[in-house]
């Protein structure tokens, strides 16, 4: 019987210290996980395009591979260049992915013809889980004990974005602060309580906050008063609203110089709550 392999975290490297910052936060997670990390540049040709050519590409990236070798010596890291409309490949991509990490740089990053940046694009149209990364230093892991923020949507259970969040939270000795579409009275904000109760697990986990609010109108106003005490947000795609508010202008304003990173959450692609391994998202095509 052949043991399935783990499916591995990719990151897009395009010449920017975002997705340099993004590689270290992804080595990071392929760590934890026991999988190999991916490192993809995407040539498309075009006047704006950072490598010139796929051996200058391939420098660029060995140059990477190196430096994160050196940050975690277990990791085994692998090297793509590739061709086409960079937000159309990494989409592809990430059929064959755990999990799609890209750096976030603002609008600026848009290539032509494109709305917004390729990093929230990629949020909408990524077949994997999306980790948009904000990370002040390349070198300098996100410390202990910031908080995971979930935020449940009405329109589907919540039962495995809390397992996702509570894994994540495990990883990190973190706490965590679900966000209920309800209000706090409900029956169905009891559901989510009860539900992020049971993440808890065993051991130091069980010591750790759990805290369920109010979801507020924009997503925004919180990430204003709490955006430097949290290190991973999580969400569903499937509200455009909020996906525009966590992406928006004002957002990338507020997560700007943070450790903040977004986690746009898809069936599949992200650590189960009792493994804390990956999920095999290549089946899946959401």
């Amino acid at each position: 019987m052949t043991t399935p392999v783990s499916p591995p975290v990719v990151v897009g490297i395009d010449g920017s210290k975002a997705a340099v910052r993004a590689a270290f936060w992804a080595a990071e997670e392929a760590t934890s996980r026991s999988v190999p990390l991916r490192l993809v540049t995407v040539l498309s040709g075009r006047s704006g395009d950072p490598f010139t050519t796929a051996a200058v590409a391939s420098a660029e990236l060995s140059r990477i591979k190196a430096a994160l070798q050196a940050y975690e010596p277990a990791l085994e890291v692998e090297c793509d260049v590739l061709t086409g409309d960079p937000g159309d490949v990494l989409a592809e991509t990430s059929r064959s992915a755990g999990l799609l990490c890209v750096g976030w740089k603002g609008t600026h990053n848009s290539g032509p013809g494109r709305s917004g940046s390729t990093a929230a694009m990629l949020a909408r149209t990524a077949k994997s889980s999306v980790a948009i990364v904000h990370r002040r230093h390349a070198h300098h892991p996100v410390g202990p004990h910031r908080w995971v923020v979930a935020i449940c949507d009405g329109r589907r259970d919540s039962t495995d974005l809390l397992q996702t969040a509570g894994a994540e939270a495990r990883s990190r000795a973190a706490s965590i602060l679900a966000l209920s579409p309800w209000p706090a009275e409900s029956d169905r904000t009891a559901d989510i309580r009860a539900a992020l109760a049971a993440t808890a697990g065993n051991g130091a986990a069980k010591d750790m906050l759990r805290c369920v609010l109010p979801r507020p109108d924009d997503i925004v106003d919180l990430l204003a008063l709490s955006a430097q005490i949290d290190q991973l947000v999580i969400a569903w795609p499937d509200d455009p609203g909020l996906i525009n508010q966590l992406l928006s202008s004002r957002s990338t304003d507020i997560l700007r110089d943070t450790d903040c990173t977004l986690l746009i959450l898809r069936d599949g692609g992200h650590r189960s709550a009792g493994s804390d391994a990956w999920h095999d998202a290549s089946d899946h095509d959401n």
